[in-house]
C-alpha cells in the first residue's frame, strides 16, 4: 500500500465537504460551458448555442437553427477552495430538421499532495483529477416538442488507491412556441459509488426544470431572460436566473445568479461576455459574489454555422 489511509481520507473528506449530502463525483452536476456560466447556469432551455448539449439539455440540440456547434473551452473551477484546472471540449451536429448528435469530453486536475508510506517517509507526489465523457441523441418528433438522452461515463482520482468511477445518464423533453421555451427532466442517472472504507456516496441526480423566453426588439437587438430548477434527489432545491443581451448576432453580455441551497453546488452572482465573428466565437465568464466559488473563470473558443 503505497499511500497511508489518513491521507486518502482526509482528500476525500475536502473533495465531499464541498458538496452538500456528501455526494460523489460533483462535477457531474457542471456545466462548464462559459455561456452558462455568465448567466449563473441558467441555460437549461437555451436553442441558440448547443456545443455543450452532451453535458446540459440533449433535447434543446433538436431546436438549434445551425448545422454545427463546438467549442473547446478552459475552466479555473473555484481557485480560493478546490482549485481544479479543467480543459474540455464538445459539440453538436444537427442531422436534417429533426435530429442532432451532441458528444463532449473534459478533464480536471487539482493541485498535486505529497504522499507518504505506512511509516511516513515521502513517497512522491499524487494529482488528484477527474474525467467526463459524454455523448446524446435529440430527437424534434413534433413541431414544438422534442426529446433527448445522453449517456457519458465519469471518473475521479483522489488518490492512487482510491479511483471511482461509473456511467452517467439525462433524460429530458423539451417545447418551444415562438420565444418561449420550456423543458423539464432528469439528470446524472447512475450508479453509487463506494469509497475505500466501505460507504456509498450517491450521484448528484436531478429532476430539472427550466423555462426561458427570447425577444427581438428589432433585427440587431435580442434579449434572452431564463429560469431554472433542480430537486435533488439525495434532498435539496437549486434555482437559477440569467439573462443576457445580444447585439447584431456579435456581441453578448450576460448575467445571473444561482442559488445552491444544500445541493451540490453553491450558491453564487456570475457575468459573461460573447463575441461572434463570421462564425468564430469567444465566450468568458467570471464569477463574481460567491464563498468556494469565487473568482471562477470561464474560457471557450468555438465555430458554429
Amino acid at each position: 500500500m503505497r499511500t497511508i489511509y489518513r491521507y486518502i481520507f482526509s482528500f476525500a473528506a475536502l473533495a465531499f465537504s464541498l458538496t452538500a449530502g456528501a455526494q460523489a463525483l460533483p462535477f457531474v452536476a457542471v456545466d462548464y460551458n462559459p455561456a452558462s456560466l455568465g448567466k449563473g447556469g441558467a441555460t437549461y432551455t437555451d436553442v441558440s448555442g448547443v456545443a455543450y448539449a452532451a453535458f446540459n439539455n440533449p433535447a434543446a440540440a433538436a431546436f438549434y437553427d445551425g448545422k454545427l456547434d463546438v467549442s473547446a473551452g478552459y475552466t479555473m473551477w473555484q481557485p480560493s477552495a478546490v482549485k481544479t484546472n479543467v480543459i474540455n471540449a464538445a459539440g453538436t451536429f444537427k442531422l436534417g430538421d429533426k435530429f442532432a448528435l451532441s458528444a463532449g469530453f473534459s478533464t480536471g486536475k487539482n493541485p498535486a499532495y505529497d504522499e507518504v508510506d505506512e511509516i511516513g517517509n515521502a513517497n512522491g507526489t499524487f494529482t488528484p483529477s477527474q474525467m467526463q465523457l459524454g455523448a446524446g441523441f435529440s430527437w424534434r418528433f413534433m413541431k414544438n416538442v422534442s426529446v433527448g438522452a445522453n449517456v457519458g461515463y465519469a471518473k475521479s482520482s483522489l488518490a492512487e488507491e482510491a479511483s471511482y468511477g461509473t456511467v452517467v445518464a439525462d433524460v429530458q423533453a423539451m417545447a418551444v412556441f415562438g420565444g418561449l421555451r420550456a423543458s423539464v427532466g432528469v439528470s446524472d442517472l447512475g450508479g453509487s459509488i463506494t469509497s475505500v472504507s466501505g460507504a456509498k456516496f450517491s450521484l448528484p441526480s436531478a429532476a430539472k426544470f427550466g423555462v426561458g423566453y427570447s425577444l427581438n426588439a428589432s433585427e440587431k437587438h435580442l434579449v434572452d431572460v431564463s429560469a431554472d430548477a433542480g430537486y435533488y434527489f439525495s434532498g435539496g432545491v437549486a434555482a437559477a436566473f440569467g439573462a443576457s443581451y445580444t447585439f447584431n448576432d456579435m456581441v453578448s453580455v450576460r448575467a445571473g445568479y444561482r442559488y445552491g441551497g444544500n445541493t451540490v453546488l453553491p450558491s453564487f452572482a456570475s457575468v459573461g461576455v460573447g463575441v461572434k465573428l463570421v462564425g468564430i466565437k469567444l465566450d468568458v465568464a467570471y464569477v463574481v459574489s460567491s464563498s468556494a466559488m469565487a473568482n471562477t473563470l470561464g474560457v471557450s473558443l468555438g465555430y458554429a454555422f
